[in-house]
């Protein structure tokens, strides 16, 4: 796996500062389809961590990641590492022109969500994770049970 950077303070920072060897992960090379693309990503992206107490999430505008503070100080690798790939699949996604958070779909059922879903799935089960740790990895605050159900089933988790 990569090595995270957890010793960091509120600020801007490039994606190899935060996320060292991230650049060299296999799974990568499915989202974006040459390496000058990668290449392009982790020089131009920025990863903004913040003193809040969100996640990670993309800028739709300029597609910089907000990390918060306490997510990366506190939680597993494993589910950071999870999160970083997802959020590329944002980032691949806005560079592309897309909507990542079109409000005529619900957050389980926004097609940029599943998308990003299924590889950070992909990923986890290349990681060796069980369905439980995955479906746990899939609820959020924000979604109720059935959203839940949902997205794992758009993922193809049962």
């Amino acid at each position: 796996m990569i090595k995270i950077n957890r010793n960091v303070t509120p600020g801007s920072y490039s994606l190899a500062e935060i996320f060292d060897g991230l650049i060299e992960v296999p799974i990568l090379s499915k989202v974006f389809k040459t390496k000058k693309e990668l290449d392009d990503v982790f020089s131009k992206t920025r990863v903004i961590v913040e003193e809040s107490d969100h996640y990670m999430y993309v800028k739709n505008d300029d597609a910089s990641i907000i990390i918060g503070l306490e997510h990366l100080k506190n939680s597993d690798s494993k589910i950071l590492y999870l999160d970083i790939i997802h959020e590329l699949v944002h980032v691949m996604q806005q560079r592309k022109g897309l909507d990542l958070y079109d409000k005529s779909f619900a957050y389980v059922d926004r097609p940029t969500e599943i998308e990003a879903y299924e590889i950070a799935v992909r990923e986890a089960k290349n990681l060796g994770m069980n369905k439980k740790e995955i479906l746990d990895y899939l609820f959020v605050e924000w979604i109720t049970p059935e959203e839940h159900k949902r997205l794992a089933s758009h993922v193809g988790i049962s």
